[in-house]
């Protein structure tokens, strides 16, 4: 699905069109382990030193207290009928390389991470001209 999406983009891109895509995503630790560790290293530390008291609020707790709203309950079932079929928090598509991957083959000249800040990164693919 990320495959055709992204050739997709690439064919409605004029070209040396820029395509920009902002997502947490991971060094495969099976390809760069120590990269890997330093990675979740580093979120720790920084987590640590961001929130020395611990979260106030959890990724999952706030998405619990969205679906425990009922006047949400219709965005919460579309959410997650798209999430059925979308795969975006499967292992695959965590993966920087995977991203990297198939913007290539979906013909993208160049592709590589324009900013990071721990997983959080800035994809930018370049069409070619």
């Amino acid at each position: 699905m990320l495959a055709a999406l992204y050739a997709e983009l690439a064919q409605i891109l004029g070209p040396g069109g820029l395509l920009l895509n902002g997502d947490h995503l991971r060094v495969d630790e099976a390809q760069s382990p120590v990269l890997a560790r330093l990675d979740e290293a580093l979120l720790r530390r920084e987590d640590t030193r961001r929130f020395p008291n611990g979260h106030a609020e959890t990724w999952s707790g706030w998405w619990d207290a969205i679906a425990a709203d009922p006047r949400l309950a219709g965005a919460v079932a579309e959410r997650g009928a798209w999430r059925d079929h979308a795969d975006h928090h499967g292992w695959a598509s965590r993966l920087l390389a995977t991203h990297i991957d198939a913007l290539r083959a979906a013909g993208f000249a160049e592709a590589g991470t324009l900013w990071q800040r721990g997983q959080n990164r800035l994809l930018c693919a370049v069409r070619p001209a």
